[in-house]
């Protein structure tokens, strides 16, 4: 028989390292807004229609721009089938996208040409001052592989009308939600001027009028393409409600009087030449606002690269300390906060999606999703009864019993937090579960103190052998 020989061992209760980090852990915990957590106690509110969610989801396209739009490519004996494959491909060239490559950046691809044309060549080794790559086809097609060639689109009748039908759509429910945003968060700002650059053929114009019909007065459209101007007038005379004042321009006045009460940039930064005049651009755009400056890319990384470059750009130029005067800018959304963005830490991109119907006529049934990048500044101080109520800026998971938020906080950090009703109450769960993708979470985060008990049980988890 074999005698087991057990080591004399002190009896000690051990607790689980998880049991320690979720009864005393000093992270900071959720508590629900207590104005809000009021109201869903004396049923005022449903969870479905928080504060905090972004409407309407999905946005009824004008009906009379869709019958127009029909019209018109009626009048110029469009072939639907045709151009609907065309805008097919346009909308995969836009979000495939990349701004022209600076000339600081030039000099290392064109040093990596070299590297790569001498990792086997065995006789004199090439340099790059040497290279013909008009004659060089091997150079030309890794110089081709490495450096994205940008050039403006030119818009011309055709590419217009195929513009028209490939984001009119998607353009105007972008366009509706932010504004839309500002509307109902910001229920004082009436607005009576409008700046729109890269006005396109309209869609940021119609959004407005819609929103502040009661308020907006005048109108004020840049845009280089003659023929989007053509289109953008003959859609604006059918508009409903009634588009009244609005002017167009080729280019951006030379004045930086007088100011509008919100200046609009959309899907109009890949088409600048270089940093340089993209920054240039959005300094006179923002000297140009009385109150918001809005930046919309399309959401792919490169998007978001071009629209968080505004931001940075806007926060310190505002924030300089060699300006004579000083000037007070926050971020409205979608950041709760003015801090360097978490997700490029994270070398993800900050974007949202948006729901819309596709032009009916062009039997296109189904619903869609648009992605799409945005900044909305205000040339105001941050309130101090600034909510800063987190960003989910992912999906919303939604599981059985428990709800997966992915969110961007006022301390400039992402955070997921896993909802569940028994560890954050009925109240907090059913308000995650009924978020989507861009809303705000009414709650905010409290630091809890350690417990004072913790080291006595954590020296309970020590066990000793004699």
């Amino acid at each position: 028989m074999v005698k087991l020989i057990v080591s004399k061992m002190q009896c000690t209760r051990i607790i689980s390292s998880r049991y320690i980090c979720t009864q005393f852990s000093a992270k900071p915990k959720a508590l629900l807004d207590d104005a809000i957590s009021i109201s869903f106690v004396n049923n005022e509110i449903k969870y479905r229609h928080h504060p905090g969610i972004i409407k309407p989801r999905t946005s009824t396209f004008p009906v009379w721009a869709s019958k127009e739009i029909q019209i018109i490519l009626k009048e110029k004996n469009i072939n639907l089938k045709e151009i609907n494959e065309s805008a097919k491909r346009l909308c995969r060239y836009l979000t495939q996208r990349y701004p022209p490559v600076e000339q600081s950046e030039l000099l290392t691809k064109l040093q990596k040409v070299e590297k790569r044309l001498n990792a086997n060549n065995h006789d004199e080794k090439i340099s790059v001052k040497d290279i013909d790559f008009n004659r060089n086809i091997k150079a030309r097609n890794i110089l081709k592989k490495l450096v994205y060639h940008w050039q403006p689109i030119n818009f011309d009748k055709l590419t217009c009308l195929t513009y028209l039908v490939a984001k009119s759509v998607q353009n105007y429910a972008v366009s509706h939600r932010i504004l839309n945003e500002i509307k109902i968060r910001d229920k004082d700002f009436r607005p009576e001027t409008f700046f729109d650059f890269g006005s396109g053929i309209g869609t940021n114009t119609w959004a407005a009028s819609e929103i502040w019909s009661d308020s907006l007065k005048e109108y004020f459209c840049v845009e280089t393409s003659e023929f989007m101007i053509e289109l953008s007038e003959r859609l604006a005379e059918v508009a409903k409600p009634k588009i009244k004042d609005i002017f167009y321009r080729q280019f951006f006045p030379a004045s930086m009087n007088p100011t509008y009460d919100i200046v609009i940039s959309a899907y109009s930064l890949f088409e600048l030449p270089s940093q340089q005049f993209r920054l240039e651009t959005i300094l006179k755009l923002w000297k140009k606002t009385e109150k918001y400056l809005i930046i919309v890319e399309e959401g792919t990384k490169a998007g978001f690269t071009l629209v968080n470059e505004a931001r940075d750009f806007i926060l310190k130029y505002a924030n300089s300390k060699n300006r004579k005067e000083s000037q007070f800018v926050h971020v409205f959304s979608p950041c709760p906060h003015d801090l360097k963005c978490p997700q490029l830490i994270d070398n993800t991109s900050c974007n949202f999606s948006v729901l819309y119907h596709p032009l009916q006529f062009l039997d296109s049934k189904e619903h869609k999703s648009q992605l799409y990048s945005y900044v909305v500044l205000k040339k105001d101080k941050r309130p101090e009864n600034d909510e800063q109520w987190p960003k989910i800026v992912r999906p919303v998971l939604k599981r059985s019993n428990h709800v997966i938020c992915r969110m961007c906080l006022a301390n400039g950090e992402l955070k997921e937090e896993i909802f569940t009703k028994y560890k954050h109450g009925k109240h907090m769960y059913r308000c995650a579960r009924s978020s989507e993708w861009g809303d705000r979470l009414p709650l905010n985060y409290e630091q809890q103190q350690e417990s004072p008990e913790e080291d006595d049980i954590s020296n309970e988890m020590t066990t000793t052998i004699k």
